[in-house]
């Protein structure tokens, strides 16, 4: 009996097992949320009091607790078999905990009439319901993240490489030897000259030397390396079947203020919410790779020298490209957009979760500051809202031509700065 890969359970054999030919059934759970909420005060107007001068209570829908997925009879049996069970699942939880507040307001009634009015408030509140979506913008940053990961970790079982602009530049290694030969007697010049050029020969200098070694000596060095690699990797590749994984995450915070409304005589009370957002997308696939049997996988295509790689080739050689995808997809777009698999897919799927963690802290708000007194706790009102959503995809996705986001921008920023002042500083000098 030939070995199951790893990602398929081991089962006992049922030869009389059909339950994996039945349909699937989509199936739902759906649990309604409620928030009770209460507000009470009492009034003194300086000669009769009022005990119920405000009494509200209610509840309100705050969501849906729900769990919709595809009810699979059999699935276990089906898995063992070779059979890809990949179904759609949502999942959305909420937990919420009210708080409750009090509250004494007092005031002067007027400058001739100097008795006091007073009123005392009671109730409870729920945290705010801040379960909307994440923005897309950053969704689908993490999405293009986690499928760079996933096709990185896919390049180290083949062991491919791209080396069509490595092997189109190779015609300037000639002039990198020279300059690093050159480095010395260039740095002698440059010292004997920098009182006359007030620096700007030692700036222009250090601008070059750092350029070529950034974009000179050490891609050159990894891609000797890679084309080594992947050549010893071609003469030993094997048919495999494998199950390979990309996911990104990231978290932040946001802050709002809500206006409840009057809690006492003359104050207003406001919730400020305080949330944390935490963020992440996972992506499976189940691969199938035939760089051995396939009559179709060359060395050509392991090395990256095919007809589908001359559009990322002719933008890697355009001038200043490298500064466009430090700002933007351009180039992991056209890599995506021509790619390849090296085999079969058994299953991709994509998962999604959202992570919302929400304090709620009331404050009360005199309606006229200056003439009124008031004190009283507003409580913390916590909620807590978790969405999970799988879906099936047919094959694996590509990157979205986009604007990067601040934090993929940031990321090795002190070499892209680097680099670009470098650029600037050969070009103009000290004078900027």
């Amino acid at each position: 009996m030939a070995v199951k890969p790893k990602f398929y359970p081991v089962l006992t054999r049922d030869k009389g097992s059909k339950d994996h030919l039945r349909p699937a059934k989509r199936a739902a759970k759906n649990n309604i949320i409620y928030g009770n909420y209460r507000y009470w005060a009492n009034y003194f107007n300086g000669t009769s009091i009022d005990n119920n001068w405000i009494n509200v209570f209610g509840s309100q829908t705050i969501g849906v607790d729900s769990a919709t997925y595809l009810n699979q009879p059999g699935h276990k049996v089906a898995i063992a078999k070779g059979v890809d069970q990949t179904g759609a699942y949502t999942r959305e939880i909420r937990l919420l905990k009210s708080a409750a507040y009090s509250v004494h307001s007092e005031s002067t009634i007027s400058a001739l009439f100097p008795a006091r009015r007073w009123s005392d408030g009671y109730g409870q509140v729920y945290g705010a319901s801040l379960d909307a979506s994440p923005p897309p913008a950053t969704l689908q940053s993490l999405k293009d993240i986690a499928l760079a990961r996933l096709k990185n970790r896919l390049s180290g079982y083949v062991g491919n490489a791209e080396l069509a602009a490595p092997l189109a530049e190779s015609r300037e290694i000639h002039r990198l030897v020279r300059q690093i030969n050159g480095v010395g007697m260039d740095t002698l010049k440059a010292m004997l000259a920098a009182k006359k050029s007030k620096g700007k020969s030692v700036t222009k200098l250090a601008s070059q030397i750092w350029l070529g070694f950034a974009f000179g000596v050490n891609p050159l060095l990894k891609d000797i390396q890679t084309a080594c690699d992947s050549i010893l990797k071609y003469q030993t590749r094997q048919d495999q079947t494998t199950r390979v994984s990309g996911s990104a995450n990231t978290e932040y915070s946001s802050y709002s203020k809500q206006l409840l409304g009057v809690v006492a005589y003359g104050v207003d009370m406001y919730n400020i919410h305080a949330a944390h957002h935490d963020l992440s997308v996972r992506i499976v696939a189940g691969l199938n790779l035939t760089t051995r049997s396939s009559a179709s996988y060359s060395v050509s295509d392991h090395l990256g020298l095919k007809v589908g790689a001359l559009p990322g080739t002719l933008w890697e050689l355009t001038p200043f490209s490298w500064v466009v995808d430090y700002f933007s997809t351009v180039g992991p777009w056209l890599e995506d957009m021509f790619y390849t698999l090296p085999g079969t897919t058994i299953y991709v799927s994509q998962s999604t979760k959202y992570h919302c963690d929400t304090l709620s802290t009331g404050e009360f708000i005199p309606q006229s500051a200056a003439s009124m007194k008031v004190s009283g706790n507003g409580g913390q009102s916590k909620n807590r809202y978790v969405s999970f959503n799988r879906e099936k995809l047919s094959l694996l996705p590509s990157r979205a031509l986009r604007i990067k986001s601040a934090d993929e921008i940031a990321k090795s920023g002190v070499s892209k700065l680097l680099n670009l002042a470098s650029v600037i500083a050969g070009h103009y000098g000290p004078n900027l």
